[in-house]
């Protein structure tokens, strides 16, 4: 069975498109809107996670928004609630790593060409 096809952001964002241009070259990205505002009927508590959120993950879109929700309203509830639970916490958890805000998540993002010299690959490279 193939792998299913990487969408054209993801390729794009984790360097797979760099890698096989070829591969993805055709490939179009699905038109999504913004994140937008939070919901007005979220608390002001859960209303300021949305927009750390925001902040800090630029690339959520309105597909995003259910799922964002849910995260804004267990971050809000374990900032006031000191007996939050485990349950909660599995869920938070969870739902980060679908939102790919995690640290796993962050080493399969591109942050683009500038990359620092490692000392180690001249130990690493070949030379004739």
């Amino acid at each position: 069975m193939a792998n299913p096809r990487l969408p054209a952001l993801k390729a794009e964002v984790s360097g797979a498109a760099m890698k096989n241009p070829q591969r993805h070259r055709d490939r179009k990205a699905p038109r999504v809107r913004a994140l937008g505002e939070p919901y007005a009927r979220m608390t002001a508590g859960q209303q300021e996670a949305w927009r750390e959120f925001a902040e800090d993950l630029p690339w959520l879109n309105s597909a995003h928004r259910a799922l964002l929700q849910v995260a804004c309203v267990l971050r809000d509830r374990m900032n006031t609630d000191p007996d939050i639970g485990i349950t909660a916490l599995s869920a938070y958890s969870a739902i980060l790593s679908k939102l790919a805000a995690t640290p796993v998540d962050d080493s399969k993002v591109n942050y683009g060409d500038e990359e620092d010299e490692d000392p180690a690959d001249a130990f690493f490279t070949r030379s004739h």
